[in-house]
């Protein structure tokens, strides 16, 4: 390779770069959707995490830290059932409008290791809502998704249009935050994980 050929070849990368960064950092970016199913909201959300399903699993079920880094997240308390059963109350709120509306919610928690949680609300201000988180690996680590339907109740009516974009903006704004809680926890031993592979 001449100098000439070299020199294009390294101003070739450098426009290149950007763009790859872009890459990068969409692929950290969630991709979320709302919809309206009868009297449900069907939610649908996914993201890459640079983390092993081990620990993106350690990460979504260490209830204690989530008010640390989740925004609108203001309480959390749990009771261990058993191995893999959980009983989480949580206090939460959320922008609606020029509003913050306070949401209480009582959640029986399934837990499947390294693939997964399904939860159902057993109390609390909402209807009714359940879904699930599932963990596939993904080529930068962990794809992470949340599918869940939820229903207001008949005193809390507010137009379709504000409540997908009330639901579609917290949750951006929740996964952005795992999405940054995951950058940190990325290097972080856990040896109950193992090493990565």
């Amino acid at each position: 390779m001449n100098k000439a050929e070299a020199g294009r070849f390294s101003l070739m990368i450098l426009l290149l770069l950007p763009s790859l960064a872009a890459t990068a950092r969409a692929s950290e970016k969630p991709v979320v959707s709302i919809a309206r199913e009868d009297a449900h909201f069907k939610i649908n959300a996914s993201i890459d995490l640079p983390l092993t399903p081990c620990i993106a699993y350690r990460l979504l079920t260490d209830y204690e830290s989530l008010p640390s880094y989740i925004p609108g997240m203001l309480q959390i308390r749990y009771k261990r059932i058993s191995a893999n059963r959980v009983n989480v109350w949580h206090q939460g709120e959320v922008q609606v409008l020029f509003f913050r509306v306070k949401v209480e919610s009582s959640l029986e928690m399934e837990e499947i290791p390294e693939r997964g949680i399904i939860f159902r609300q057993t109390e609390g201000d909402l209807e009714s809502y359940r879904g699930e988180w599932n963990l596939m690996t993904a080529p930068a680590g962990t794809r992470v998704s949340y599918n869940a339907l939820l229903s207001l109740k008949s005193d809390q009516y507010m137009p379709e249009f504000i409540v997908k974009s009330v639901l579609e903006n917290e949750v951006r704004k929740r996964f952005d935050a795992i999405a940054k809680e995951a950058s940190a926890r990325k290097n972080k031993v856990l040896p109950e994980c193992g090493p990565r592979k």
